[in-house]
């Protein structure tokens, strides 16, 4: 119920709306709630249902879920357009059990949160809440708890100019560790709003660094996707050397998406 997916909390919900959560703090937090319920969510729907009693489940709701999730995939995946290669891409690269880290940056918000298969909660590594730059500290710490598979990073390039610095970090503990860095040289989300919004860009374009030459800097592998036909084998050989690789999409190669992503804010 984040404002990204609710239309900036616009978004009409079935009422009554109850929310489950562990912490009372945060019922009604994010988005209104006609009722709250403090605790487990696995505990108290158990509860629930013992104190409902004699309900029988509906057929058609699982298989409509399943139709709204399958019409919901088809679209992000037209909107995303050439990206959705990639995203294939990596889930037939990495391992079910390899943590999948996300920095917020557009390919994570438009397509790494909500097309990008997981199999398993502990693997779902996502920011959330605060801005751009959380994802390689992140990534270093999944990578180190999990050695015996690879773990992915989405980060772009404004992301991991915020922490450049811990390159270092990686360079020293060695983790499997595939950072794919989404350069389109700038702050992508702030172009896309002030496209939407103003018609100019101010403040938006950034001095990127040669990321070859900056991973060669830390003596770290660096791989290069800039065409579609690269994905697999860029992404396979970045894993074959279970050590930490540097993955450059070039953004620029792949084209503006279908959809450019835009955050629903209101703005004034």
């Amino acid at each position: 119920f984040r404002s990204n997916e609710t239309r900036h909390y616009q978004l009409s919900l079935p009422r009554p709306h109850v929310q489950i959560d562990v912490d009372p703090a945060a019922i009604g937090r994010v988005h209104p709630a006609d009722a709250g319920l403090a605790g487990d969510a696995r505990s108290v729907v158990a509860a629930l249902l013992g104190a409902i009693g004699g309900c029988e489940a509906d057929p058609s709701w699982a298989t409509a879920v399943m139709s709204a999730a399958q019409l919901a995939r088809a679209r992000l995946r037209q909107a995303i357009g050439p990206y959705a290669v990639l995203c294939d891409g990596m889930r037939d690269t990495f391992d079910e059990r390899s943590p999948m880290v996300r920095d917020v940056t557009i390919p994570a918000s438009s397509w790494g949160n909500r097309l990008l298969p997981v199999y398993d909660p502990s693997t779902n590594v996502s920011a959330r809440g605060g801005g751009i730059g959380q994802g390689l500290g992140m990534a270093i710490g999944a990578a180190i708890a999990r050695p015996e598979v690879p773990t992915a990073l989405m980060v772009g390039d404004g992301g991991l100019a915020v922490h450049l610095g811990e390159l270092g970090t990686v360079a020293g503990e060695q983790p499997w560790l595939v950072m794919i860095v989404f350069n389109d040289g700038g702050y992508g989300v702030l172009r896309n709003l002030q496209d939407r919004h103003f018609g100019r860009r101010a403040g938006v374009d950034l001095a990127t660094p040669d990321f070859g030459a900056l991973a060669g800097a830390y003596d770290i592998e660096h791989r290069r996707i800039e065409s579609l036909g690269d994905v697999a084998e860029v992404l396979d050989k970045a894993v074959a050397s279970r050590a930490p690789v540097l993955v450059e999409v070039d953004c620029d190669s792949f084209g503006p998406m279908p959809e450019p992503f835009v955050p629903p804010v209101p703005m004034s």
